[in-house]
């Protein structure tokens, strides 16, 4: 089994600020903004108490695009007016496809979702990022893939809702979560977390593309990455640097990185 660190939700680039880790402590990846094939932000809720548009305009965002592309699309009971026929899936395209498919990746292997996240408060009743809280790279949900979608007619058919739908580009890929997770059949083939300092990947006060890995990844191939990224900091010891561009990492398959991939998910 490979596994695949896929970076995803609101960036430095695409919607400039922190997704927010929430006072019940879930982890709500905000899609980035998209354009006007995609679903608006005010259809989109959590927990009928607040749609993704609130939730954005009181973090005070700098962006003003309405649109947002849900994917990876992984989280139950998102849509205010879901589609009758919603089933999970994970789409890529582009040269992000491309490198997933040199590196063969496929059925039962498992997508770690990790983003850019800050710890979040209600302050006289609106959403706010605490002062002073970390900015963090955490993973924040999961999907091992059951099966793979490659034809655009397919996709339109029966994912019409998803934004990989209204892709006109040949290379475009949807990963369809397995029922089950293949080495336990009680818990669902995807899903989503909520905050648990084992899920962080940033190290203790460093910034979020310091990474605190285990161990045993130095001798671990990751791609994308820098050709040295461990590093010493004089203050805070050794450290993974991970680039900070890319989508899509995949970890040499190796049987300690399945433990702990599979340790993270079953908590």
């Amino acid at each position: 089994m490979k596994v695949i660190l896929s970076r995803k939700g609101f960036d430095s680039a695409n919607g400039r600020i922190a997704s927010p880790i929430l006072p019940d402590g879930m982890l709500l990846s905000l899609p980035i903004p998209g354009s006007n094939k995609d679903r608006v932000y005010s259809e989109a809720r959590y927990n009928d108490h607040r749609t993704y548009e609130d939730i954005i305009k009181q973090l005070k965002p700098t962006f003003d695009k309405p649109f947002g592309g849900h994917d990876p699309d992984i989280r139950q009971s998102v849509y205010v007016n879901p589609p009758v026929d919603w089933k999970p899936a994970f789409g890529q395209c582009g040269s992000s496809q491309t490198h997933l498919h040199k590196q063969g990746i496929g059925k039962d292997d498992l997508f770690l979702f990790f983003g850019w996240f800050r710890q979040t408060e209600e302050n006289n009743g609106k959403l706010r990022y605490i002062p002073k809280s970390p900015d963090i790279h955490i993973i924040f949900g999961y999907l091992q893939i059951g099966d793979m979608i490659t034809e655009q007619i397919d996709i339109r058919r029966d994912y019409s809702w998803h934004p990989h739908a209204n892709l006109n580009i040949a290379n475009n890929c949807l990963y369809i979560p397995r029922d089950k997770l293949s080495w336990n059949d009680k818990i669902p083939g995807y899903g989503v977390f909520s905050y648990d300092k084992r899920l962080v990947l940033t190290k203790d006060s460093m910034t979020r593309s310091s990474w605190k890995l285990p161990d045993f990844f130095k001798k671990i191939n990751i791609t994308g990455q820098y050709k040295n990224p461990w590093r010493t900091d004089p203050q805070h010891g050794e450290y993974f640097r991970v680039m900070d561009i890319g989508q899509e990492f995949v970890i040499e398959e190796n049987d300690e990185v399945t433990a702990w991939a599979k340790s993270l998910i079953e908590g």
